[in-house]
């Protein structure tokens, strides 16, 4: 590109100029002149670790939406722009010029420094930029930048728009000046022109003989370059070029497919057996391509995992987190990466990160075992086994909220197996669990996670929750419009619900409790709510319980309008989903009260086709809740016949296992399909067109079996057929 004067000659068309109201501060300490540097120290570690940075580039003050360690143009862009005018103080109309010569898109943001001459990670500032986007989204700043910043944090924000052109006057000469000794620009060299924006060296004679000579950074190097120097470069230049793709591979998915396509995997576990930063920098590399599902295979048959478990055992502090994360993320939701892992001996390093680790390292390690657990019962047990539990309850109190939260969330995933919820429970969780509810955010969603699965199936847990006080603030949980505080999210509250579902199952105190504080029409609103990813088969299953045999609670609930919701969810896809809300319209079907509300909701069609199509539960709950509809309303059991629901009721008899089996059959206090069916026939037959209809569908036969098989409630309906 061509560079031109910088602002302070004569210029007067308009244009862009730089004012000292482009800059931003951190806090009031942070001085707006002074030494800069960017990337702040220890980037890009520092991003997550340092709070007062997070907290700059965040929501609440720059606004960031995506950030990348960015150098200058590479010989091949600079090339492309040759022909375009590049201002030194000027980046806004660099950007936009740049965009009309190449079809560049503009991104507005900011450059972040930290203050040099401030105590290290204590003060930031930022400086208005705007740069380009190359087609594979690749930045580029053309701006020339100061000859110690050739590497810089670039941050795309929101708040980066507003920027008008102005027309040459005293006032804008005079703001401009003030801006530029704020630094962050190309110096002026004596002669008034400005320093050329990228000196490059002599070029290298090749040397004929080998090895090749190690290569050095200029800074101006693309990822396939960046490849290259992590094999070729000197030391410093591999460690410098590893810190570049790190930043690089945490921008996003894009970047990473670009680092994963230009062969930096293996050269990136070469240098996992380096030390210093270059070993740090190549593991937090690994960590971010490895968050995304598409290069977790790749990076496994690469040799990732047992390299990430040798960091856990031989590498430094700051390493060991950064290896807990990469076999975090290799685990997401990967079965043959969760049994690798634990099969290379990862749970032992982990363990004791919990307990021995700063943290960072207990919140990766923490992170690790979570998704190590998730729907894993295999790794379940071994993670409890390899010592785990009690590391883990006890960060529930004194860990950090990430690492509550963290904790929180392999304890959940833990509890989902059956053998682990004594120990979990004996190591003293669910004191610790209880007061988390109240903190909101993170820790109270996967505390209320964790409950659940405690509570689940297991009364002794069940007990020592309830003594515990957790039904208030886990129905305090369940508010979209809490009295204080954030509301909790979506999960927080279905995690609440599915607590409050095991807690009141067969337990009529319970009912009477959570009623009372107020959880019924909080979990009717759950119900209607379309969040994206939102799942319903816990405030379902919560009704379900809370109306089971309480015909105060069925009546309240329905009242609280449950019915509308319920029979859409019969609708859903989810299996699960129509299991549970059957349930709960089988409940509240008992109550005469909600009868009509469920038949002019259009419940009938979906229960009838879930007879032939639910699972096994979503069957037997469909049967019950025709069964309860037609009991003591025979305009409901006309109804029932006339929504084709006897052949398929018939159906379901005609499926019930004989012989040894056929005790599990006796018995409508859930005993199973083909009592409620049976039910269901009885109560509908006496309507006597449809006790014609199942006599010409050959019920009495299948009747007269299924008796013969145990199933008591086929008695009435023979008598009522007959």
């Amino acid at each position: 590109p061509r560079v031109e004067r910088a602002s302070g000659g004569s210029v007067s068309m308009s244009r862009y100029w730089p004012e000292p109201s482009d800059v931003r501060r951190s806090n009031e300490s942070a001085a707006a002149a002074g030494a800069l540097a960017s990337p702040p120290k220890g980037w890009p570690g520092c991003f997550s670790s340092n709070a007062a940075l997070k907290a700059f580039m965040g929501k609440k003050a720059l606004n960031g939406k995506r950030v990348r360690l960015t150098g200058t143009p590479s010989a091949e862009d600079a090339s492309k722009a040759s022909a375009v005018t590049i201002e030194p103080d000027d980046p806004f109309g660099n950007a936009e010029r740049v965009q009309a010569a190449l079809g560049w898109a503009i991104v507005k943001g900011f450059v972040v420094y930290e203050c040099a001459d401030q105590a290290e990670g204590t003060s930031f500032v930022a400086h208005l930029r705007w740069w380009n986007a190359r087609e594979s989204g690749v930045w580029v700043d053309f701006t020339p930048r100061p000859a110690d910043a050739q590497q810089m944090v670039l941050l795309e924000s929101a708040h980066a728009e507003a920027k008008t052109k102005k027309e040459a006057s005293a006032a804008t000469a005079e703001a401009a000046a003030a801006r530029l000794a704020l630094g962050g620009f190309l110096t002026q060299a004596a002669n008034g022109k400005p320093a050329p924006p990228d000196a490059k060296a002599p070029k290298q004679q090749s040397a004929p003989p080998p090895p090749p000579p190690r290569l050095d950074l200029k800074g101006s190097e693309g990822v396939e370059e960046l490849v290259l120097l992590l094999r070729r470069g000197t030391a410093e230049a591999q460690g410098k070029a590893a810190a570049a793709i790190a930043a690089a591979a945490a921008a996003g998915a894009d970047e990473a497919r670009q680092v994963v396509g230009a062969g930096g995997v293996a050269p990136l576990l070469l240098l996992l057996r380096a030390k210093g930063d270059a070993q740090e920098h190549a593991a937090r590399a690994i960590m971010s391509m490895a968050d995304s599902p598409e290069h977790q295979a790749s990076l496994s048959a690469a040799g990732a995992i047992p390299a990430a478990v040798g960091l856990l055992r031989s590498g430094s502090l700051g390493v060991q987190d950064v290896a807990a994360g990469i076999l975090g993320n290799l685990a997401i939701q990967s079965e043959p990466n969760q049994t690798a892992i634990v099969a290379a001996g990862a749970l032992p390093g982990l363990v004791s990160l919990l307990a021995k680790g700063a943290a960072p390292a207990k919140e990766q390690a923490c992170f690790a075992l979570w998704n190590l657990a998730c729907q894993h019962p295999p790794n379940q047990l071994a993670i409890a086994e390899a010592g785990a539990v009690r590391p883990l309850v006890a960060l529930l109190s004194k860990g950090t909220p990430p690492v509550q939260e963290e904790a929180a969330g392999a304890l959940m995933n833990l509890a989902a197996h059956p053998d682990n919820k004594r120990a979990i429970a004996a190591a003293n969780a669910i004191a610790a669990l209880v007061p988390m509810l109240s903190q909101g955010g993170g820790p109270a969603e996967q505390a209320a996670g964790a409950l659940m699965n405690l509570a689940s199936n297991n009364a002794l847990n069940q007990a020592s929750i309830v003594k515990a006080e957790a039904l208030s603030p886990l129905v305090a949980l369940l508010q979209t419009a809490p009295k204080s505080g954030e509301p909790a999210s979506r999960r927080a509250r279905e995690y609440a619900a599915g607590a409050l579902m095991n807690l009141c199952l067969k337990q009529k105190p319970l009912q009477d409790r959570v009623a009372a504080a107020g959880a019924v029409p909080l979990l009717v609103g759950m119900l209607s709510e379309q969040a994206e990813g939102a799942q319903y088969e816990e405030a379902a299953g919560a009704l379900t319980n809370l109306a089971d045999t309480h015909e105060e609670n069925q009546a309240a609930v329905g009242k609280a309008g449950a019915v509308p919701p319920l029979a859409a969810l019969l609708r859903k896809p989810s299996a699960s989903a129509q299991e549970e809300a059957a349930g709960t319209l089988m409940n509240l079907a008992a109550c005469d009260a909600n009868k009509d509300a469920i038949v002019s909701a259009g419940a009938l069609p979906p229960l009838v086709a879930l007879l032939g199509s639910g699972s096994a539960a979503a069957r037997e709950h469909a049967a019950g809740a025709l069964a309860n509809l037609a009991n003591g309303r025979p305009e409901h059991a006309e109804a029932v016949g006339a929504a084709k629901a006897l052949p398929p009721l018939l159906a379901l008899l005609q499926q019930a296992p004989e012989g040894k089996d056929a005790a599990a059959l006796r018995g409508c206090g859930g005993a199973g399909v083909a009592a409620r069916a049976a039910s269901a026939l009885a109560l509908a037959s006496l309507h006597a067109p449809n006790a014609a209809e199942v006599r010409s569908e050959g019920g009495v036969a299948v009747l007269a079996t299924a008796l013969g098989a145990g199933v008591s409630e086929a008695a009435a309906a023979l008598v009522n057929v007959s």
